[in-house]
């Protein structure tokens, strides 16, 4: 297993005290498997791909515990430079606006530069450069050469979630963490950046937790799903089969508030005790 989480619980300090926020949840994904991790917002994704990243474990107002096991070793008993050196060549992360998540001080190529040298710090200019090329011709974007001399703000939303998705695989990662990608586009754009993403991550062999709420997307992109309510993991297995029979009443309530065509109404998410969390309803042979 490339990425196995168990009991993993994360509890933030406020002014009130500590605010629980993730109550031990469990989830795995096998190499170059495509997995979902889907809910409503603030119910724990993001988080959760933080704590894989390594981010939140050095945070004086978070308390995180659990087992998040990768290639066989424990991250969070890491030493936080362990951890750092896992980001952006073992593991790397797509963000929901790609427009801030590049450095606008920085040209695309001086910032591809930076991330492949994190794998291999001997690396000239010159090679970075050449394979800065080559990932930004895999996401079929025109002229890259031109486009390595641009700063990300003249460059259009679409074409930097592009270049995100070129640098995010540029050192071959085992692991992408993608968070929403392409929520800042609009609807053709997005399509178009999750289709590419899909065939690159087929291509290379990475695997993939990938985290939404949309339902539609998620259907043609994973092969699992896992779904997350106030930080409990509520029902996970195949795709198709949480899909055809979905059996938690959270899961159902998510599927009936996609917008349908027909111009019925949208019914609001009920809310859901916490008495009715448990158990987890799980499907077919993927469940844990």
């Amino acid at each position: 297993m490339l990425l196995d989480i168990q009991d993993l619980k994360l509890s933030f300090k406020g002014l009130g005290g500590m605010t629980d926020v993730l109550h031990g949840i469990s989830l795995s994904i096998a190499a170059g498997e495509r997995v979902a991790l889907v809910g409503e917002s603030g119910s724990g994704k993001s988080v959760t791909a933080r704590i894989i990243l390594g981010l939140l474990q050095e945070t004086r107002s978070a308390r995180v515990s659990g087992k998040v096991d990768f290639e066989g070793t424990d991250i969070m008993d890491m030493r936080p430079k362990a951890r750092a050196r896992l980001r952006g060549t073992e593991m790397s992360m797509i963000f929901q606006d790609p427009t801030s998540s590049l450095n606008p001080t920085f040209t695309i190529g001086n910032q591809f530069t930076e991330v492949m040298r994190r794998r291999s710090p001997k690396l000239c200019r010159v090679e970075c450069y050449a394979r800065a090329i080559e990932m930004l011709k895999e996401v079929s974007i025109p002229n890259p050469e031109r486009v390595l001399s641009n700063y990300p703000f003249q460059l259009s939303g679409g074409m930097n979630q592009r270049v995100m998705i070129a640098m995010a695989l540029v050192n071959r990662p085992k692991l992408l963490l993608a968070d929403e990608p392409g929520t800042a586009l609009d609807v053709s754009v997005q399509a178009q950046t999750l289709r590419l993403m899909h065939d690159l991550v087929d291509r290379h062999g990475t695997a993939v937790l990938f985290i939404s709420h949309n339902l539609g997307v998620v259907r043609e992109f994973a092969d699992r799903v896992y779904v997350i309510y106030r930080g409990n993991i509520v029902e996970e297995g195949p795709t198709a089969a949480v899909f055809s029979k979905p059996g938690h009443a959270y899961t159902r309530a998510l599927m009936d508030a996609v917008p349908r065509i027909t111009g019925a109404g949208i019914p609001e998410v009920p809310e859901v005790s916490d008495a009715f969390l448990a158990p987890v309803v799980r499907h077919g042979e993927g469940a844990l």
